[in-house]
């Protein structure tokens, strides 16, 4: 047994050796160009450090302007009529090639409690004539769209009480559907050059604009 412990070792310690005697493994590392610019995040940014690039701070006026020249934008808006104020607002400070940008955008809003249709327009009234004898009052025979001669039983801002209410008409012996209910809108966002030279004072933007509005630094051309 010895004798095989032996020759179990004299073997490990001839690998060992032979594994260091091996040339190291070289492995091909890509070459950076040092000119080529880093990639800088918005999350890493902050909005405080995007408002120091759009904003600078004279220490003879306390008022807060926006840097001379350069490209910014302005937004999201909802209201076009507000974005067309801001414009105006600023107008005299820009250049005359300012522009806008939009895009739709949903916004979930309510949560609509129905039953599917099962029939035409005669087995809804049969449907509903059920409802009623079960002291269901809030519901209404839908007349046009995709759920036409389908019953709404109501929407609801709660999704929790659009649940309950379905598993509630469930209990009742109906096969109650649920679905979010979106709005759909339009938001806008405003691109601008200051000219060159020329300030816009804060109280012009402030006056104008909510919390909810970004106002970000942006490439010109």
């Amino acid at each position: 047994m010895r004798w095989l412990f032996l020759f179990v070792l004299l073997l490990n310690l001839v690998y060992v050796g032979w594994e260091m005697s091996q040339p190291a493994e070289e492995f091909e590392v890509p070459i950076v160009e040092r000119n080529v610019p880093k990639i800088v995040l918005l999350s890493e940014i902050g909005q405080e450090s995007v408002d120091k690039g759009m904003y600078s701070s004279d220490n003879n006026n306390e008022e807060r302007t926006a840097s001379t020249g350069g490209c910014y934008t302005l937004g999201p808006f909802r209201d076009l009529e507000k974005l067309r104020a801001v414009t105006r607002g600023i107008s005299k400070y820009i250049t005359d090639d300012a522009s806008f940008r939009s895009h739709e955008e949903k916004e979930q809003t309510m949560f609509w409690v129905y039953l599917e249709p099962d029939g035409g327009y005669e087995k809804a009234l049969s449907l509903a004539t059920e409802l009623k004898t079960k002291n269901v009052k809030d519901y209404f025979i839908i007349k046009s769209g995709p759920k036409n001669n389908g019953i709404s039983l109501g929407h609801y801002r709660d999704k929790d009480r659009a649940y309950a209410h379905a598993r509630h008409i469930g209990d009742l012996g109906f096969r109650a559907e649920v679905e979010a209910v979106f709005k759909i809108y339009i938001i806008y966002w405003l691109d601008f050059e200051v000219i060159s030279g020329v300030t816009i004072p804060e109280d012009v933007f402030s006056k104008y604009l909510t919390s909810d509005i970004n106002r970000l630094v942006r490439e010109c051309g």
